[in-house]
């Protein structure tokens, strides 16, 4: 009889054992398709995860910036002048329809003809040898040392013909 109870004991533990195993395992075997808990990678999921990763970084508006940047490659190609040198003043003519539109940090000094202000919003340029700043359309001095502060569409233009010597960035457009 000793024996036939520690058989009977042994086959109670096998058998918890057994259960608490099927119990685990039935958790997998009873997971969704695509749950944190199967074990199992299924398209649909992979596909939905890296849909929600494209809307949250804005990956689809990749091809649209790559159109904007080839159509402003267009135009610049398409006989404006895009110049940037930061050692050397550039001697730049411009005529009547002319205009001169100058990155953030670029020098413009008039050293003959009638110019104007081309403004934003924000302002116009600043005159640094007075001190002061030239709102849009307004009369440029001779020999006066002017600097762009922004990047927004500032510059330059005449209604007969000018002369500028410029330092940065700049582009001369019709």
């Amino acid at each position: 009889m000793k024996y036939h109870a520690k058989g009977v004991v042994i086959l109670k533990k096998i058998l918890v054992f057994v259960i608490i195993l099927l119990i685990l395992l039935s958790s997998s075997i009873l997971a969704e398709p695509g749950d944190s808990k199967d074990p199992i990678v299924l398209l649909s999921y992979l596909e939905d995860r890296l849909a929600n990763f494209a809307n949250t970084y804005k990956l689809d508006s990749i091809k649209s910036i790559q159109t904007k940047i080839n159509d402003l490659e267009g135009k610049l190609s398409s006989g404006s002048e895009i110049t940037s040198k930061s050692s050397e003043f550039d001697i730049v003519q411009i005529n009547d329809g002319q205009k001169i539109i100058a990155e953030s940090g670029t020098e413009i000094i008039l050293r003959s003809g009638e110019a104007f202000v081309i403004g934003s919003e924000l302002g116009g340029i600043s005159d640094v040898t007075e001190g002061v700043d030239i709102p849009a359309d307004k009369k440029i001095k001779s020999n006066h040392f002017l600097l762009v502060p922004r990047s927004d569409g500032r510059g330059v233009y005449t209604n007969n013909s000018a002369l500028f010597m410029v330092r940065g960035a700049y582009e001369v457009i019709e």
